[in-house]
Parts: C-alpha cells; sequence; structure tokens
C-alpha cells in the first residue's frame, strides 16, 4: 500500500493560552504514563466532496478550537519532567494521500498496513521531553474514505479524555456549540490531581524501569500477533447469565459486560499459556469516579489504576471463566479513593518503590495480561459530519487486551499476544463458542 505524504506543519491554539495557565504540572500517575504514546486509527466513509482542501482546512480550524481548550496538548513537556510548559507550539497534521480503495484496507484488514495510516505506531516514545504531545495524520483514499490516524502522550489523555477531546474535535468541525465550562477541560482539576498524587522530583529510578519494561516489550513485539474478535450483544447476554455469581447479602447477581468478557478472555490466555507460567491480571479502572470528592469527568492526565487480580497456577485442569469472575468482580469493586492512595498517594507502595531506586524485575515464570474496557465511550459516535467510523483500530501492545463498544451492541475485544500463545487461543472451543465471524477480519 503506497501512502504518500503531502503536507506536514504544526496547528496551534485558536487564541493563546492565558500567562496564568503557562504550566501544568504533573502528577505520579502522569509520569508513569511519560513516555507512552496511544496510537488510534478511525475510518470512514467519504464525505462527499473526496475530501478536499476545504475538508482539510476545516478540520485544523475544528481542531485549533479545540486546542484552545485542551491547552497542554499544544505544549512541550519539560527536562524536569514535572510540568508541561503550555506555550501553544501546536500539534503536528500531516495530510496523506493512499493509493488504494479503503474498502480493499477494511475487507481484508493487516496491522502492518494500518499502521502506516499513523504518524507513528509505537507506543513507547524515549525522549518525549520537548517533542510534539500530540500527531494527527489525514489520510485520504482514492475512493474518498479517510482515516484519521493519530497518537497522544498517555501522560495528558487516558481513555476517558481521549474521547472528550474527539468529542470536542468533532463536535467543532460539525459546526456545533461546545460547552466544556469556564476554562475548558482543566480549571483547578490538575490541581486536584497533583496534590492528590504528587510527583517524584527525582525520577531517575522511574526511568530505568520504564526504559527496561519497553525494552523487554519491544522484544516480544517481533512475535506479536494482534487480533480483533467481536462478541455479539446476544453473546454476552449469555455469557453474564452462565457467570451469575453470589454478592454478599444481595442474593445473586449477574456481572457486568466487561467482567464476564475479562472472565472468559483471561480464562482462554491462561488456558492458552504453558502450565508453568501463572497470568496475572491486571484491569485498568478510571479513577475519577471513585476519589472522594470525585474528580470531574473533564480532569486531564493519566487517571488509571490497575486493579490486580491473581489467580493460582494451574494443575493440568482447565480453568473456566466462572472460576475467575467472582475475582474479577471483587477486584473492581474494591477500586477507591483508599486503594489509590495507598499505591499512587504519598507514601504510597509504587511511590516507594521509585523513592528507593529499586527496579521492576521481570519474572520469567509469570505474566500480566493488561486489559482496559473504552465500553460505554462514544468512540463509535465521533462524527466530523461524514458519518459514524466504519472502524476504531487501537495499535494495542503486547500482553493488552482492549474492549470497545461495536457499532450493533456487541464488543470488540482487540488483543496483542505472542504468535504461539495467540494460535493456541484461537483453537479453544469455548472462547471462539461467543466470538462471531472468527477468524475474519484477520489483523
Amino acid at each position: 500500500m503506497k501512502v504518500e505524504v503531502v503536507s506536514k506543519e504544526m496547528v496551534r491554539p485558536s487564541s493563546p493560552t492565558p500567562e496564568s495557565l503557562k504550566t501544568y504540572k504533573l502528577s505520579f500517575m502522569d509520569q508513569l504514563a511519560f513516555n507512552v504514546r496511544i496510537p488510534f486509527v478511525f475510518f470512514y466513509d467519504s464525505s462527499g466532496d473526496d475530501h478536499t482542501n476545504n475538508t482539510i482546512d476545516e478540520l485544523k480550524k475544528s481542531l485549533s478550537k479545540t486546542l484552545s481548550l485542551m491547552y497542554p496538548l499544544a505544549g512541550r513537556a519539560k527536562e524536569d519532567r514535572l510540568t508541561v510548559e503550555c506555550n501553544d507550539e501546536g500539534v503536528e497534521f500531516i495530510v496523506a494521500d493512499v493509493a488504494e480503495n479503503m474498502c480493499c484496507l477494511l475487507d481484508n484488514p493487516e496491522m502492518e498496513k494500518i499502521r502506516q495510516l499513523s504518524p507513528s505506531a509505537k507506543v513507547y516514545e524515549p525522549q518525549p521531553v520537548g517533542k510534539v504531545l500530540v500527531a494527527i495524520q489525514v489520510n485520504r483514499f482514492s475512493c474518498g474514505g479517510i482515516a484519521i490516524g493519530f497518537f497522544v502522550s498517555h501522560a495528558i489523555l487516558d481513555g476517558s479524555t481521549l474521547a472528550k477531546f474527539l468529542e470536542t474535535w468533532a463536535s467543532f468541525n460539525r459546526g456545533c456549540a461546545v460547552n466544556n465550562g469556564g476554562s475548558g477541560f482543566i480549571s483547578s482539576s490538575n490541581n486536584h490531581s497533583t496534590i492528590l498524587f504528587p510527583p517524584l522530583t527525582d525520577t531517575s529510578a522511574l526511568e530505568r524501569s520504564v526504559k527496561m519494561a519497553a525494552e523487554a516489550v519491544q522484544q516480544e513485539e517481533k512475535h506479536l500477533v494482534v487480533k480483533r474478535f467481536l462478541i455479539p450483544a446476544n453473546a454476552i447476554a449469555q455469557l453474564r447469565e452462565e457467570l451469575i455469581c453470589k454478592e454478599n447479602n444481595k442474593g445473586f447477581q449477574r456481572p457486568s459486560r466487561t467482567e464476564a468478557i475479562t472472565a472468559l478472555v483471561w480464562a482462554a490466555v491462561i488456558n492458552a499459556t504453558p502450565p508453568t507460567q501463572t497470568v496475572t491480571l491486571s484491569c485498568m479502572v478510571d479513577l475519577r469516579s471513585r476519589m472522594e470528592p470525585p474528580l470531574p469527568p473533564n480532569c486531564l492526565g493519566n487517571l488509571t489504576y490497575g486493579a490486580t487480580v491473581h489467580c493460582a497456577a494451574k494443575d493440568g485442569t482447565v480453568v473456566t471463566a466462572a472460576q475467575l469472575v467472582q475475582r474479577i468482580r471483587d477486584s473492581l469493586r474494591a477500586v477507591n479513593d483508599g486503594a489509590a492512595r495507598k499505591v499512587y498517594g504519598e507514601g504510597g507502595l509504587l511511590r516507594a518503590v521509585f523513592a528507593r531506586g529499586d527496579e521492576m524485575v521481570r519474572n520469567k515464570d509469570s505474566s500480566t495480561l493488561y486489559t482496559s474496557s473504552l465500553c460505554r465511550m462514544p468512540y463509535y459516535e465521533i462524527d466530523f459530519g461524514w458519518g459514524k467510523p466504519r472502524l476504531v483500530v487501537n495499535m494495542v501492545k503486547n500482553s493488552m487486551v482492549l474492549f470497545l463498544d461495536a457499532i450493533n451492541g456487541g464488543v470488540e475485544v482487540w488483543m496483542g499476544l505472542p504468535k504461539q500463545l495467540m494460535h493456541t487461543l484461537t483453537q479453544d472451543h469455548h472462547f471462539l463458542a461467543y466470538v462471531s465471524g472468527f477468524p475474519k477480519p484477520k489483523l
């Protein structure tokens, strides 16, 4: 597939950032994600005008308005790794032409081709200081279709606020008014986050650990396979009924969609893993509504908590979702203000590790499966004026599972696993019983 870059430029906020807001302080949780990017590609059918220069100009103008509300995105991280200078230098905006029919690509998606539609598919950025925090690539297909690929800094946006950023940009592009209140997405909420989770002033141990983890992931990515599985709404309903579990004094309760699918996926990965290895689960949870008092939903930054769930080593028997779902449910419901402060707050467990200069050592006898649910977030509702996206692709990394609401009420499961592990998992008849149309599409 030939992708030809036509232009590159910086898009800056439509109005200058006030002097009083020129410094955006990072929290400890933001520092953990300092080197991490979130890459996505959104595919759209033709807008009706074959995405002429007028369409590109409209996208740049609406993006400029959005950056005035989310001004840290147009800034640059400073050497101290404690702050972002909101200097309005802008985000990178790339326009590219693709000599291929978009339908051909979507009929037989290949991740290597899709990666060409993003400014960078790399999740880890070794030197983020002074570099753009957002880069966008607008790809125009010969058929008139369009794909918007981008990456954003995970230190500034997580899954929740990324959705708000895209919603705001798309609303401006449709000509709709956007009311985010006061000074937009920041107000005083950034101060709350920094006070709750103060940053480390000495980040050397943190940087070493992040680098070690990134190098390990990069080695594993040589054998990485990413697949997209679709679990339809009726299969999810059936799974939830099968996994009804006891809820203390409340009788029996159905697990949520996310809890049920997480149990299904985790069981499949455990069963596909050699019996000498254990697989720990880490579920990413949005902390905003779980803090006391709750943080505003428009609070920027990386405000996710990894709820850890353990499973005993296999004894040769098949592990079932029914054996795991209660553990998942209990762990997710235990995430609250106290749990977050215990791990990330002043004197917290994870802060203490890095403050002592300890390095994270990778245990070869165990692995961690990371899951992140973007369900109930409007990714498939992002309409720039040409209709809703045909497909939304996230470049997931190794041992990562992403849940995304599908167009038809089901859930897309994006999974990145080592090649052999993925091959074994796709022979799991219990897992595949809930999957629609496997093995298409191949990614």
